[in-house]
């Protein structure tokens, strides 16, 4: 996104502003503000609205995206969590080497957002499980 016109935004605040991970609306609109007083409307370098336009609307279409990544990683949790504790109670088997293990899942274990079933007293991750039937 091309920026115009900052003049008196100075090297800290700019500084400031690339050292973040991300801007917010709120760096948006302080910029925005920052090239608007800035704007010298008879000047050789002055942007027409429609710049302003179209950099609004995209930083507004990445705040978005960026809104639905997070939804669809919440989903995700959420698919993985309904998913696993329907295990509970199931034959099971998991794939360990060349072994097959066979058991009933006893339980669910979570541990940084990934479910772990425990069969026989042992927990696999959910990558392991190859089968799924009825106790």
């Amino acid at each position: 996104m091309s920026v115009y016109g900052i003049g008196s935004v100075t090297t800290t605040q700019t500084n400031a502003a690339a050292s973040s991970s991300s801007l917010n609306v709120e760096d948006f609109l302080k910029l925005m503000t920052a090239q608007l007083k800035n704007l010298d409307p008879m000047g050789e370098n002055s942007a027409d609205s429609s710049e302003y336009i179209s950099q609004m609307s995209q930083f507004t279409m990445l705040e978005q995206l960026g809104n639905l990544t997070e939804s669809l990683s919440n989903l995700s949790v959420l698919s993985q969590q309904q998913i696993s504790f329907s295990l509970v109670g199931k034959t099971a088997t998991v794939k360990v080497g060349d072994d097959d293990i066979t058991g009933v899942v006893e339980k669910v274990r979570y541990r940084n957002g990934y479910a772990y079933p425990v069969i026989n007293g042992t927990e696999y991750s959910m990558d392991m499980v190859s089968e799924v039937g009825e106790e």
